[in-house]
């Protein structure tokens, strides 16, 4: 467990990523891509075929382009959707941060993807695991450029961090459908909201805004309109708590009657003391 400092001078534990994990999730993005360009340019090879009196050059430019909108494009595309994820890191379970412990931004996977060719391909992933090797939290070229980490999202749970549910959103929340949240999600909500008092007024909106947007989709209905993005965190983590707890409360509830059943005799049969 290391920690990392935000802008506000607080602390923030996270659970870097192992080098073997990070070297793990890029050969599977690489295996990944390289299979998906092999396809689109079988595919648009056969469609100039068709259309084109096809020569060397041509060929020559559609495979650089291909390439470069494979594994340059199509991976920042995905770090950004994702929120710093990737095929390999999914499967892993890591994630992408800024330095600072926030969601990455475009930029910071444009850094990261342009240098992934030159770090991984060009080298044989060489550079990128001299680079592990010697960073305290198993950085690449491409995280020190960008300023990111990768961090591992398989750890324990963080401590319990109270929550409020503010009055005009209890109707709405008795009514609403959460999803099973991923325990990484689920993991940093907490923790901000455990954090949140100290941190800066503007570092803490734009902190809630991230997360809130991206625990957006796992609840339905939206919340009311003007509902203040931490308002909605801890209202959700509320609900989920909740509902932990009486999901518990029945499970001990039925193992006491179980055991209880057990433990009667059948009907018409007495102990009986010698």
């Amino acid at each position: 467990m290391s920690t990392l400092v935000t802008g506000e001078a607080v602390e923030l534990s996270i659970q870097p990523a192992a080098l073997a994990a990070r070297a793990l999730s890029c050969l599977i993005d690489y295996i990944v891509y390289s299979i998906v360009n092999i396809g689109l340019l079988i595919a648009m090879f056969w469609f100039l075929l068709q259309v084109l009196d096809v020569n060397e050059l041509l060929l020559a430019s559609v495979m650089t382009i291909m390439s470069i909108s494979v594994f340059v494009l199509l991976p920042m595309i995905i770090e950004v959707l994702t929120h710093g994820r990737s095929i390999g890191k999914l499967i892993l379970g890591l994630r992408v941060v800024r330095d600072d412990g926030g969601a990455v931004r475009a930029r910071h996977s444009f850094i990261r993807a342009i240098l992934w060719p030159f770090e991984i391909l060009s080298t044989g992933g060489g550079l990128a695991a001299l680079s592990g090797l010697v960073s305290p939290q198993s950085k690449r070229l491409g995280d020190y450029m960008a300023g990111t980490l990768a961090v591992s999202e398989r750890t324990a749970p963080p401590q319990p961090v109270h929550t409020h549910v503010s009055p005009h959103l209890q109707n709405w929340l008795a009514e609403t459908d959460i999803a099973t949240l991923p325990a990484g999600l689920h993991r940093r909500v907490v923790q901000f909201l455990s954090m949140a008092e100290n941190l800066g007024r503007d570092s803490r909106w734009e902190r809630a805004k991230e997360l809130a947007t991206e625990l957006n989709p796992y609840v339905a209905p939206a919340p009311p309109e003007g509902t203040m993005p931490e308002q909605f965190l801890s209202a959700v983590i509320h609900r989920q708590r909740s509902a932990e707890f009486s999901k518990q409360q029945r499970r001990s509830e039925q193992s006491q009657a179980f055991r209880a059943g057990v433990n009667t005799l059948p009907h018409g049969l007495h102990l009986q003391n010698r």
